[in-house]
């Protein structure tokens, strides 16, 4: 519905947009917005219209001899980052480096800092601080700079991250943490805090009493009385600083200061269904072979199969679902194959009939998951011949039951709870298969080297290397 309603003001009322720079700033700002936060529910084509419409309206707000073009380009460059296929576009369009040119506008974000007075005098600025802002004083000049600069800054670090490059994601996360608490977004903190310290972890400069220290901390100043929220997305947010420190508290064995947390804080690990069933798996991964769980606390962290399908649910491909229930026993195959039915889609009867281990539909299931990774590793940097004859063992030596465990996730977080399933149930040729898949379907560099890590360690897990590398895909993910 703001696709086609800002789609339409632009074509019937243009002229009266293009008169006022600020007009033109709040029309990128909203296409951004809809780029970096609902890229889902577009088509390719519906993308490309909107990138190229942000780059028209960047190409109009260069008429105005204003610093406003700054905050703008900020705007639609965030989303860029987030997303390979959106950078593609825009730099075919505009001839640029997205990355580079983030750097770049991040520099000059930081020069305005310094001259607030001379950006009080630039017109265009100021009609956008008061198009923003109930008074537009010099606090509010600051507070849009540092508004405009950290979410951009927040993307070049999540990028950097991505692409591997640790020390500088650390850094841009760190100083984006500063920038949210200059500006009073407590939340925004912690979580830019929280990712710096889950970049420490995954670099291994944190470990031990450190590394459980430092989470200690956040998590202190996430429970604080006078920050605490009982909203949505600070409850999310509590939920993931929480789990990351109860991880780092597993990875020392510490089961005493996983048995002191409060009960009140528990149900906040519950806020997000997705965190809490990843950070119990996860601890029972760590503690569970050291038999370190038992009595009240064994019960609390305990993960059933129908928590996770629950949890992630929206994360799975739908028509395996009913399959995916059969071969946890949570329903019979009749009941599966007529949920099936119900869904018109031979392949889902296909997956069932695969669970109740029909020999034919297993042989053609697993043929179709080795050419799927096959394809899948085109411009891989790994040994490719090595990979595909790992992953064509680990398949051929997989029942029906686990091949549809392997088929089902769609999204990476979904693929790492049923990994740590399989090898708290001792499936370890189902867990390596996981690891070795999703390692070949992510185009970014960190994952897919955290991945082939945890594959080449596994499947000791009382062994710390294998450990240390599981509690690094799980920061990565919580």
């Amino acid at each position: 519905y703001i696709f086609d309603k800002l789609n339409e003001i632009l074509d019937n009322y243009g002229d009266v947009v293009r008169g006022y720079a600020w007009s033109l700033v709040n029309a990128i700002s909203a296409y951004a917005n809809l780029l970096m936060n609902y890229i889902g529910h577009f088509n390719s084509e519906e993308v490309g219209d909107m990138v190229g419409r942000v780059v028209d309206l960047l190409n109009e707000l260069g008429r105005f001899k204003s610093s406003l073009g700054v905050i703008a380009w900020a705007d639609a460059l965030a989303p860029a980052l987030v997303h390979e296929y959106v950078r593609g576009l825009m730099e075919e369009k505009l001839g640029i480096d997205v990355v580079s040119k983030a750097s770049e506008v991040l520099e000059e974000l930081n020069d305005m800092r310094n001259r607030v007075q001379e950006l009080m005098s630039d017109k265009e600025f100021m009609g956008y601080v008061e198009s923003r802002f109930v008074k537009a004083d010099e606090e509010a000049v600051k507070k849009e700079i540092l508004e405009a600069s950290s979410p951009l800054k927040y993307a070049l670090a999540d990028y950097r991250l991505n692409e591997n490059e640790l020390d500088e994601a650390k850094e841009l996360f760190n100083e984006v943490a500063k920038e949210y608490w200059e500006i009073g977004q407590y939340e925004n903190y912690l979580t830019a805090r929280g990712l710096a310290l889950r970049v420490e972890a995954i670099k291994g400069s944190l470990v031990g009493k450190e590394l459980v220290n430092e989470f200690r901390q956040l998590y202190e100043e996430t429970f604080n009385e006078e920050h605490f929220e009982l909203t949505a997305r600070y409850l999310s947010t509590a939920s993931h600083i929480l789990g990351n420190y109860l991880v780092s508290l597993a990875l020392i064995n510490d089961v005493e200061g996983i048995r002191k947390l409060p009960e009140k804080h528990w149900l906040v690990l519950n806020a997000d269904r997705r965190v809490s069933v990843l950070t119990r798996l996860m601890l029972n991964a760590l503690l569970g072979p050291r038999r370190r769980l038992s009595g009240e606390l064994k019960g609390k962290l305990s993960v059933n199969p129908e928590e996770l399908i629950y949890a992630f649910e929206y994360d799975m491909l739908h028509n395996s679902l009913p399959a995916l229930r059969v071969a946890f026993k949570m329903i019979s195959p009749e009941v599966g194959i007529k949920l099936c039915e119900e869904f018109d889609d031979i392949v889902c009867t296909d997956l069932v009939l695969a669970v109740e281990g029909d020999s034919v539909v297993v042989k053609q299931l697993r043929e179709a998951v080795i050419n799927d990774f096959n394809n899948s590793l085109e411009g891989f940097d790994s040994d490719v011949r090595s990979l595909i004859n790992k992953f064509s063992g680990l398949v051929r030596g997989l029942d029906g039951r686990s091949l549809v465990q392997l088929i089902a996730p769609g999204y990476s977080m979904a693929r790492l709870a049923l990994m740590l399933h399989a090898l708290i149930n001792g499936n370890k040729e189902l867990a390596k298969a996981l690891a070795l898949d999703e390692a070949a379907s992510v185009s970014k560099k960190l994952p897919t080297r955290l991945l082939l890590e945890a594959y080449k360690a596994c499947c000791d897990l009382g062994k710390d290397e294998f450990r240390l590398a599981l509690a690094r895909l799980f920061f990565l993910h919580v």
